[in-house]
């Protein structure tokens, strides 16, 4: 037997002080929970040294002790590899507020049946200004419609304010548009907007009208770019209601009419649905009358298979959904199918974060939001995406904005106490000060602002999301013993 000296004494203290400073920086934040009363708990290297501890420092310590002589330093690195590899998958996979996939599991099991049974699953995508233009929930859409069926782009607002690859729309120019995020338009006087958190009218709201008769046009084709799948739809559901006045409504559909009639004043809400043997190529609805309607939006959808919506909220920070009526986006959410929400923000918060109070009160009103949100889609599981990295000029280069990271733990925080999945975009891409590399790209993933993506950038990193989903679903539906061992890595931070 070889003769261990203090050497290799002092290496092995060594070894294990730093595997425990190693497991210090990978553990979750919260613990890891093995039972309802009980949860494994890990000191972090901030509250054990009483100081921030820099990667540098981590760095050297590793390098120096590689370099001794006699240390197995294949056997360490791999170790250590191992480690940051969990810590790597841990930050940019799935995680969820318990080790059970629980925060994912109605939506999950919906897969499962829609693979062997059939049937429909709405997704719902909210986010702020990243998803305009269907930029992340194109590909998302697409990749689920492959797998488990599905056509159409769904959900399409009246009043388009950005053009969407999901249809071709045109109106006659008196319609008006009223949201319920951004500056309120006060001719409003009730919280009635619906599905989309907004509406729009032909006519403006009914204290102001006269008598004359009023017209006013929709004109819809399928996309002429972007996947096939959502180019092909079946049906087109029609959301309206509120009008004080009986009004004419007249759908065509490649030159054939194939609805007219008169809608009553006597619903809030009312759902036309309109199928068809085959995708048209044209379709025209025709509305008349002296009093609009709120129409709050339209949907072009399949049968069957995945219906997936994409909802940008320009300029909101996910802390709207309180001011939407309870009742009606009640009796909107619940003859759908949905099965999973996909809450995606916080880009719109971080500007305005200049303290950490602040950040607390938004971490407030956006849980409040969450749970309103919880409350009226009991029966869906719900994903929250934190917000990519935004830089801000300082000097002359461009810096992650300083609270940031803050936003981020937040928004995790929030989303795992209400039982919510969470992915973190911000470390996906790099972590602190990845944009610059994303707008630097070539070509390039994010544009000058340093905020928003490239449709580049859009599609790169909702394949990441994409991917993480479907292999914690596959998890989730296809355990293992090796795979069950590492639950633990998918923990909340």
């Amino acid at each position: 037997m070889e003769d261990r000296t203090p050497l290799h004494s002092l290496l092995f203290l060594l070894l294990v002080g730093l595997l425990g400073l190693v497991t210090m920086l990978v553990f979750p934040k919260d613990g890891i929970s093995l039972y309802d009363t009980i949860t494994l708990q890990y000191e972090s290297p901030n509250d054990f040294f009483g100081e921030e501890i820099e990667e540098d420092t981590l760095a050297f310590v590793v390098d120096s002790l590689l370099s001794v002589e006699g240390v197995d330093s294949v056997a360490i690195r791999d170790s250590l590899e191992h480690l940051a590899r969990l810590h790597y998958e841990r930050v940019t996979g799935i995680q969820h507020a318990d080790s059970t996939y629980s925060s994912l599991n109605i939506f999950y099991e919906a897969l499962v049946k829609l693979k062997s049974q059939g049937g429909k699953v709405r997704i719902l995508h909210y986010g702020d200004s990243q998803l305009e233009g269907d930029r992340m929930t194109r590909y998302i859409r697409n990749e689920l419609q492959k797998e488990y069926g599905g056509i159409g782009p769904g959900l399409l607002p009246v009043y388009k304010v950005i053009p969407t690859s999901g249809a071709w729309q045109d109106h006659s120019d008196n319609w008006l548009r009223y949201a319920a995020y951004g500056p309120k338009d006060t001719t409003i006087n009730h919280h009635n907007y619906g599905f989309l958190a907004s509406f729009s009218r032909f006519m403006p709201p009914p204290d102001t009208l006269t008598a004359d008769t009023t017209v006013a046009w929709l004109h819809i084709q399928p996309s002429k770019i972007g996947f096939s799948r959502v180019k092909k739809f079946n049906r087109l559901k029609l959301l309206l209601g509120g009008n004080t006045k009986p009004i004419n409504l007249q759908i065509t559909a490649d030159s054939t009419e194939v609805y007219n009639q008169i809608i009553d004043t006597t619903e809030l809400n009312r759902v036309i649905n309109v199928p068809f043997a085959s995708t048209p190529e044209d379709i025209q609805i025709v509305l008349e009358g002296t009093d609009s309607p709120n129409l709050y939006g339209l949907s072009l959808e399949g049968n069957s298979g995945i219906i997936m919506d994409n909802i940008p909220l320009r300029g909101s920070s996910g802390t709207l959904f309180r001011g939407i009526n309870y009742d009606l986006l009640k009796e909107q959410y619940d003859p759908e199918p949905i099965r999973l929400v996909i809450l995606q923000f916080g880009g719109n918060t971080v500007p305005y974060a200049k303290s950490k109070e602040r950040v607390a009160k938004f971490e407030s009103y956006f849980k409040a939001n969450l749970r309103y949100m919880k409350a009226l889609i009991p029966n869906a599981s719900f994903i929250v995406l934190g917000p990519s990295d935004m830089s801000t000029k300082v000097k002359d280069k461009f810096e992650t904005h300083p609270l940031l990271e803050s936003v981020r733990d937040a928004i995790q925080k929030a989303a795992h106490e209400e039982g919510m999945a969470y992915y973190d975009f911000y470390e996906v891409m790099g972590g602190k000060n990845s944009m610059p590399e994303w707008v630097n790209a070539d070509p390039p993933l994010a544009v000058p602002d340093y905020v928003h993506f490239t449709f580049k950038g859009a599609r790169k990193i909702a394949k990441l999301f994409y991917a993480a989903l479907m292999k914690d679903y596959h998890r989730y539906s296809n355990p293992t013993p090796d795979t069950l061992k590492t639950d633990s890595t998918y923990n909340a931070n």
